[in-house]
């Protein structure tokens, strides 16, 4: 099933903290973000290397030489977008990247305006903007400016017209309105007030982060959102794009932080010494009663988590509840309460996130500690070139023809396989020129062949001492069922 490209921005005011990373990339992956645009990284060029993670493997940064400023887009490896060029300026102020998808062509840029007026701004991003600019248009990032003030800042005093009141406001106005740009929530939320940063100094909240479209980016745009302020001091804004979306469970490992949770212990030895007050009898023997143990921690360990997971989820859903809940009110009416009942909900949300970071970090310090000094799995994975997407762009069959939408390179794969595995009609164990002809061929390819004593040999049952031979050739550890067979390893 095709799903949707989820698209997140979010200014996320400094990433040079290990821990503002892994909070970046948890949040991405929690709300399954495609495509992220980062603004305000602060990261300099020289450390830009840092943004990458395994799941993101596709990285394009404009970052100042200086900590300041900075902007990214992260594609994650299942994007079906081809990226083909990328531009980006001197001042870390945005990037841009094109590329194409099913044979067409979309512009994406991530943007971190000025936080006051700069005529010179604007008009350096207009000419990039007609430059680089092809297809259809999505940019996304923090204007630091308001297109409609008296429905995008709280507290504003109504006015009959809709004009920005700030030089500010005027020149982003200005360059929507010459690139012929869409702001989509606002095009979904005609009437609806809502807003993605709070200053604390002036007691108010705007809505400066936007995602603009072009104008035939419309019909492709399944919904758009705004989310909550948790980790960093905006909230992110999200927009579902409907026709480029493309779509393994790991292996389960013990929590180290499981047994520390409440009443696990607890139910790990009473499931315990239930199994083996059932279980330790004569007729049992010591190693299949202790081999079988395992299997039973396994499972109370696996409910217990599940169990915890369950009651976490609900947890953060519940104070996000909350969040909107009071960030709704103190938009309306904001109050010194109502702020200490948000930024505790606040503290209470990033601490459950902050577990999830803190386990991230255990399994990375135990990791790099058993192996850091082996030529073991970590150093190949590293010097392996990583695969960035299985997705096909484009085929050339055999005829020299090239294909780009997905229905014509799967009719072109169709077509190819069918080819080589359609055998003709005659093609049947009964026909007897094609087994002379299979016979000749073998004959005349010299292969070895088995003697009768062999092939007897090979047909005869497995005996007990060639089990027992064939173990003790094995490398250690490779023979788990050995000894509890009692079979002798000669």
């Amino acid at each position: 099933m095709i799903s949707d490209l989820k698209f997140l921005s979010l200014n996320v005011k400094g990433l040079n903290s290990p821990r503002k990373r892994r909070l970046l990339f948890r949040d991405l992956k929690r709300k399954s973000a495609n495509i992220a645009f980062l603004q305000e990284t602060r990261i300099s060029t020289t450390a830009a290397f840092r943004l990458a993670d395994p799941s993101y493997s596709r990285v394009f940064t404009s970052c100042a030489i200086p900590k300041r400023n900075g902007a990214a887009i992260l594609l994650h490896n299942s994007c079906p977008l081809q990226i083909i060029d990328v531009y980006s300026d001197s001042a870390g102020r945005y990037v841009l990247v094109r590329g194409t998808c099913s044979s067409k062509w979309y512009t994406l840029m991530s943007l971190y305006a000025p936080n006051g007026p700069d005529a010179g701004f604007w008009a350096d991003l207009s000419s990039f903007l007609r430059l680089h600019a092809k297809g259809k248009i999505i940019l996304g990032g923090d204007f630091n400016a308001t297109l409609c003030s008296p429905l995008d800042r709280s507290g504003h005093p109504p006015r009959i017209g809709l004009t920005p009141s700030s030089s500010q406001d005027r020149q982003f106005h200005a360059f929507v309105r010459n690139h012929d740009l869409i702001d989509i929530w606002r095009v979904q939320h005609p009437t609806m007030k809502d807003f993605t940063f709070y200053s604390s100094v002036h007691s108010s909240y705007s809505r400066l982060d936007y995602f603009l479209i072009s104008p035939d980016c419309i019909p492709l745009i399944a919904k758009s959102g705004i989310g909550s302020i948790t980790w960093s001091d905006h909230a992110d804004v999200l927009l579902h794009v409907r026709p480029l979306a493309s779509g393994s469970s790991g292996q389960w490992r013990l929590d180290p932080l499981l047994l520390l949770k409440k009443g696990v212990r607890k139910a790990v030895g009473s499931a315990l010494d239930s199994y083996f007050q059932l279980n330790d009898t004569p007729d049992v023997s010591i190693h299949t009663l202790w081999n079988a143990h395992k299997a039973v921690i396994r499972g109370v360990l696996l409910s217990q988590a599940a169990y915890h997971k369950r009651m976490k989820l609900q947890a953060i859903v519940t104070l996000q509840t909350d969040l909107q809940r009071l960030e709704l009110r103190h938009k309306r009416v904001p109050t010194d309460d109502t702020l200490s009942q948000l930024n505790r909900v606040r503290a209470d949300l990033n601490g459950l996130f902050l577990d999830d970071v803190g386990r991230s970090l255990l399994w990375s310090k135990r990791r790099y500690y058993e192996r850091a000094n082996k030529a073991d799995t970590p150093l190949a994975k590293m010097l392996r070139p990583r695969r960035h997407t299985v997705l096909f762009p484009l085929i050339r069959d055999k005829k020299g023809q090239v294909h780009k939408s997905p229905e014509d390179i799967r009719d072109a794969f169709t077509a190819y396989f069918t080819y080589i595995f359609d055998h003709s009609p005659t093609h049947k164990m009964g026909n007897r020129d094609l087994i002379d002809n299979i016979e000749t061929y073998l004959r005349r390819q010299n292969l070895p062949t088995l003697d009768r004593v062999q092939s007897l040999l090979l047909g005869s049952p497995i005996t007990e001492e060639e089990i027992g031979r064939a173990l003790g050739l094995m490398k250690p550890l490779k023979g788990p069922w050995a000894r509890w067979l009692h079979i002798p390893v000669l």
